[in-house]
């Protein structure tokens, strides 16, 4: 909140308006309060609405027309949302559909020196060796 740049004045009519909760106070009853002119407190209204910390609402009080000015209400702080990050590829995956892993029954269990290792697999390397003969690399 900006309330610790008000002046002296600024923060006793914040207080006054403040203090009047939801019924709000009439903006002539609050100059007449801090014992200020009007234009001194309009000046004040208007850096108080500035900053966010009242609303004024257009009223008639004792036959004139002013302002009835309420604090506003408290700021929430909103969490900006995280958005979902697309990669459109435009590659074939079907060669990876040939990977044996894709169709392990103990893909769940496999992991690096686990009771299935994928570099003690059988069915990788077999896969791996067709790969090498289907694609030429067979050395």
């Amino acid at each position: 909140m900006e309330f610790n740049e008000l002046s002296d004045l600024e923060r006793r009519a914040y207080k006054l308006i403040k203090k009047s909760g939801r019924k709000g106070i009439y903006q002539n009853d609050l100059w007449r309060q801090l014992k200020i002119n009007s234009r001194d407190a309009s000046r004040i209204v208007s850096k108080l609405l500035k900053k966010k910390l009242i609303i004024r609402k257009p009223a008639v009080n004792r036959g004139r027309r002013t302002y009835l000015l309420l604090p506003a209400p408290p700021r929430r702080k909103v969490k900006p949302k995280k958005q979902k990050i697309v990669f459109l590829t435009k590659f074939d995956i079907r060669p990876f559909l040939d990977i044996p892993c894709v169709r392990c029954p103990f893909i769940d269990k496999c992991y690096l020196k686990g009771f299935y290792d994928p570099t003690n697999c059988p069915w990788i390397e077999e896969w791996i060796e067709e790969e090498k003969y289907r694609t030429g690399y067979a050395g």
